[in-house]
């Protein structure tokens, strides 16, 4: 597995394979023996899995396995096209930003800055080059060169404006998902919960449960996951912490949420979340036509 390989020491633990991702300090990968054996899935994956990781969506020092990683891939608004992913590096900077005029530096003494690439979901020197000349011909990035081989760029009015649209959710066609991603809720995700998102015209985008406690702050990708949808799913099988953070971060912001449980475990709801109607699903199958049925009523009308 070379997605990850950069002289760091493998500790081979007896719950999958273990190492220290080498850009971040402290950040262990667990996989599954599965997993570790799919060579060129990692090959053909590598950017996403590099996004993954930098933006805080890869659990850190959890086991991953294939159909979990596939779920990530799919579901974490990864920027796909040339749109997409200029407005990331548009909401980038607004995130890193102090100021208006403040300078992000891309490139040093000639060589691009990998990490602002891997967080941004890109692989090549020059899709960065050309996505960054067209902001500039709409005016929404200015750039500083004060020398050949060094490069920064700022936001200009324009292209803060934009990327504080990006963070309005009235619009967005995203369906936010918080729940436990234990391995049946991972089928049951792929299964039924995405289909019945996408089925709805929406595009869904999940976080996973990484919080054991109550007083643990939400991290900045649940943050602008919930920012960037329409709407919240938060299913509380399992009762997982992090989804009773999520429900309610979405809730203060104003934002429409629905809940989700399965039968045998809504008996053990926290009473935060017991004034609130859910929906009460036995399988799959019931699960996604009461989700495609409560989007329809309560969410596009």
């Amino acid at each position: 597995m070379k997605v990850v390989d950069q002289g760091v020491d493998y500790d081979f633990g007896t719950d999958g394979y273990q190492w220290f991702y080498p850009y971040k300090d402290n950040f262990l990968i667990i996989v599954n023996d599965d997993l570790y054996t799919k060579q060129t899935f990692w090959d053909n994956n590598r950017t996403a899995i590099f996004y993954l990781i930098e933006n805080d969506i890869w659990p850190n020092g959890k086991l991953v396995d294939k159909p979990l990683l596939e779920v990530l891939i799919s579901s974490s608004g990864i920027p796909v096209s040339p749109i997409e992913k200029v407005d990331e590096i548009l909401y980038y900077l607004k995130k890193s930003s102090d100021f208006l005029g403040h300078f992000i530096s891309i490139r040093e003494d000639w060589d691009y800055n990998r990490g602002f690439l891997r967080r941004i979901g890109l692989k090549y020197d020059d899709e960065l080059i050309s996505l960054i000349n067209e902001s500039k011909v709409k005016g929404w990035i200015n750039e500083k060169e004060t020398q050949p081989a060094y490069i920064a760029i700022s936001l200009t009015l324009d292209g803060w404006e934009r990327a504080s649209k990006i963070s309005k959710s009235s619009d967005s066609k995203i369906a936010f998902v918080a729940m436990s991603f234990d391995p049946e809720m991972v089928q049951i995700y792929s299964e039924w919960i995405e289909p019945a998102i996408s089925e709805s015209g929406f595009k869904p985008h999940i976080v996973l449960d990484q919080h054991p406690a109550s007083d643990v702050t939400i991290n900045d990708a649940i943050i602008s996951g919930i920012k960037k949808a329409n709407f919240t799913i938060a299913d509380f099988t399992h009762h997982k912490a992090g989804v009773y953070f999520e429900a309610g971060y979405a809730l203060g912001k104003g934002q429409k949420v629905i809940y989700t449980c399965r039968e045998d475990q809504i008996g053990t709801a926290h009473f935060d979340t017991r004034n609130y109607q859910h929906l009460v699903w036995k399988d799959g199958e019931d699960l996604k036509k009461k989700l495609v049925d409560k989007i329809e009523v309560f969410i596009k009308s």
